[in-house]
């Protein structure tokens, strides 16, 4: 069967056209991707199991094409330093938390909690949710990419109210976004709420 075939297939399996690929960048990144995991779920890196991994790997892409996705970032050194060295500190003092709960004579008093990002990037509320999961103490329950809404279940809710935890979930979303070179420095959502007219303007 012909990649033509193959695309025009893809299309019918998932019941719409898929918009352009987007350049080669994206397609060459994705497939070097899942023939390491062809490559780790075969537990060799012989020529044969890379080749057929390339081939695999190829097909899939072909037969479920994935959506174009933008990216307007780039790593700045600087700020993805500071997003490292406060990541390792939040983990440092989330992890000794965690342990002189385990330890305490009274039990933990957990809490779900929703945060609405700042930003409309999938790819930051990936990496946000991601960071939040990754810190002990701090569970991503749902993602709603609607809204941009991350539902987390926090362990103790003695350690800091529902305001200071969203504060610091919005903070780690910005040192993200900085880090990534985003030179837009006002959150989308911000700017969406100043460009609507006022109430009482629209009164007049």
């Amino acid at each position: 069967m012909s990649p033509g075939k193959l695309r025009r297939r893809a299309v019918e399996i998932r019941g719409a056209r898929i918009p352009g690929s987007g350049g080669w960048a994206p397609y060459l990144m994705t497939l070097v991707a899942l023939v390491l995991v062809w490559m780790a779920l075969w537990g060799s890196a012989s020529p044969t199991v890379i080749l057929l991994g390339v081939l695999v790997s190829a097909l899939i892409l072909l037969l479920f094409p994935l959506p174009t996705m933008h990216f307007r970032f780039g790593v700045h050194p600087g700020r993805t330093a500071v997003l490292i060295g406060r990541f390792l500190w939040d983990v440092v003092v989330a992890s000794v938390h965690v342990g002189w709960l385990a330890v305490r004579p009274r039990p933990p008093q957990p809490r779900i909690t929703q945060v609405r990002l700042a930003s409309d990037s999938d790819f930051l509320e990936a990496l946000t949710a991601l960071a939040v999961s990754l810190v002990p103490g701090s569970l991503i329950v749902d993602a709603d990419s609607g809204t941009r809404t991350l539902t987390i279940h926090v362990l103790d809710a003695d350690k800091q109210s529902d305001d200071q935890f969203r504060a610091q979930v919005l903070a780690q979303e910005d040192r993200i976004r900085r880090a990534l070179g985003d030179e837009d420095r006002t959150p989308t959502r911000q700017v969406e709420r100043a460009d609507r007219p006022s109430g009482r303007g629209a009164r007049r």
